[in-house]
């Protein structure tokens, strides 16, 4: 038969609390020392430019039965003219794909990496350190709800009584549930103070290391013939049929505003 306790209020003010404190706080001050070692990526100005002026194209193939005559064609005329026309110039050259991979990777990504890393393993090891070595032992808290015996070994993590009931929740694993979850109470509580968006360091994906790194990251040099790209989009301009939809828009508003007013 599994055996229940009482847990002493003293556990909740001076075990539960203070873990869930020092566990959020310790959070907010890694994001805010990761932030300040963040490192602006490199642009390369030419791309961006090269990317605005397609999305440019894009929008003014999506949005064409809106604008008039002389408006679409001033507008084609500046992507398509000849010899003139941006889509018609030489394209930019793409990268090297050997002088990309000879080149490696961005030295100061890497170094990046390796700070989020020391930050993150540092905090954690500490946090760790106290929460075993101070309150090693303790129950803090009991599930709503019955569990079976399947959850005693995740939820009583450094507790060794084979007869406790099993929603029982120890001190190590209130430490490790709020350490997991913090990213994403710092992010709510941040969400009302600030407009801007929020990006904070998920433990997980921390945890993870830089195991992943290599497959994550894109291959080098590895992108689209832009001369092909540019071709595309030159032949999408040009096989266009052009009808302005709001060629009398407002004699059909006046007759429906005259409609209903009869009504």
């Amino acid at each position: 038969m599994a055996m229940t306790i009482l847990l002493d209020t003293k556990i909740r003010d001076y075990v539960l609390l203070p873990i869930f404190l020092v566990v959020v706080m310790m959070s907010m001050m890694r994001s805010n020392l990761l932030t300040i070692f963040k490192s602006d990526p490199k642009i390369d100005l030419k791309e961006v430019k090269t990317n605005n002026m397609l999305s440019r194209c894009r929008m003014l193939r999506q949005s064409v039965d809106f604008l008039s005559d002389k408006a679409f064609k001033a507008r084609k005329a500046y992507f398509t003219k000849k010899d003139v026309g941006v889509l018609v110039k030489a394209p930019p050259k793409a990268k090297d794909p050997m002088e990309a991979l000879s080149a490696g990777p961005d030295p100061m990504m890497a170094m990046g990496m390796m700070k989020n890393q020391m930050v993150f393993m540092v905090s954690q090891g500490l946090l760790a350190y106290w929460v075993s070595h101070l309150f090693s032992g303790f129950l803090v808290a009991k599930t709503p709800f019955p569990l079976t015996f399947q959850f005693k070994g995740m939820l009583q993590r450094g507790v060794e009584v084979q007869s406790l009931e099993p929603g029982y929740v120890s001190s190590l694993c209130w430490y490790m549930f709020i350490m997991m979850s913090s990213n994403s109470l710092i992010g709510l509580v941040q969400s009302f103070f600030s407009k801007t968006d929020i990006q904070l360091d998920d433990p997980m994906m921390a945890m993870m290391g830089t195991m992943g790194g290599g497959m994550s990251s894109a291959m080098p040099g590895a992108g689209p013939d832009m001369s092909k790209v540019y071709k595309q989009e030159q032949d999408s301009l040009e096989m266009i049929q052009h009808e302005f939809v709001l060629e009398n828009i407002e004699t059909e508003l006046w007759r429906k505003w005259r409609q209903d007013r009869v009504r």
